[in-house]
């Protein structure tokens, strides 16, 4: 099983890379397979054990699995992280579907873009225990905050649809088609990875990626 360590730069084969062309149909970004087996690059940020990562039966999910980070380590600065290493984009329209089931510490589903490494990537993060959705720029393994917005409904034991339109340095955020901030940062500018994101003891089910260009 390939591992995607701190500081490991991705030098996986890339099998689809998304383009600017308009007419191209969205795309899985794989997280599970068919079978119940985890499809997508483990690893974490931060500091804590290492990250588990399973697959769990769920018949809402794509495919009837979804993804779940199940370690439980409620150290703060403790970030797993699990990377659809097939899919490429800069400019790129996701789409994240994810339920929080449990978590005292957080309950934290992040959607990673741009990723150059597991120290190196933008994430939209949505918590259902603090209400808010936030954008971080992740940089040598250092959390900075580039927007942030209070008082959002992530609820939890509810599927959510988190969906980040990212192109240039422009980024607009929605949860359940409702418009959520729009933000700006030129730090990050070069193509990257997709996948998704957890904070601490965060059990969240991620049930799908999906992910488009943007023309």
């Amino acid at each position: 099983m390939l591992i995607f360590r701190a500081g490991l730069v991705l030098l996986a084969t890339i099998s689809v890379t998304l383009s600017t062309t308009a007419a191209q149909a969205q795309l899985v970004a794989p997280l599970t397979t068919s079978d119940g087996k985890i499809a997508c690059t483990q690893g974490i940020t931060g500091v804590g054990r290492i990250a588990q990562w399973e697959a769990v039966q769920d018949p809402v999910a794509l495919g009837g699995w979804a993804l779940s980070e199940t370690g439980g380590d409620a150290t703060d600065l403790h970030f797993p992280l699990c990377i659809s290493a097939q899919t490429v984009a800069r400019d790129v329209d996701a789409t994240l579907r994810f339920k929080a089931v449990g978590g005292r510490a957080s309950r934290a589903a992040g959607l990673v873009l741009r990723a150059q490494s597991a120290n190196d990537y933008y994430v939209v993060r949505a918590d259902a225990l603090e209400g808010k959705v936030q954008l971080y720029r992740m940089q040598r393994g250092r959390r900075a905050l580039i927007k942030s917005q209070d008082d959002v409904d992530v609820a939890s034991d509810v599927w959510h649809a988190l969906r980040v339109i990212l192109k240039g340095s422009s980024f607009e955020v929605s949860l359940d088609d409702k418009p959520v901030f729009k933000a700006t940062d030129a730090s990050l500018p070069m193509a990257g990875t997709v996948g998704v994101w957890s904070q601490a003891d965060s059990l969240i089910r991620f049930g799908s990626l999906l992910v488009a260009p943007v023309p």
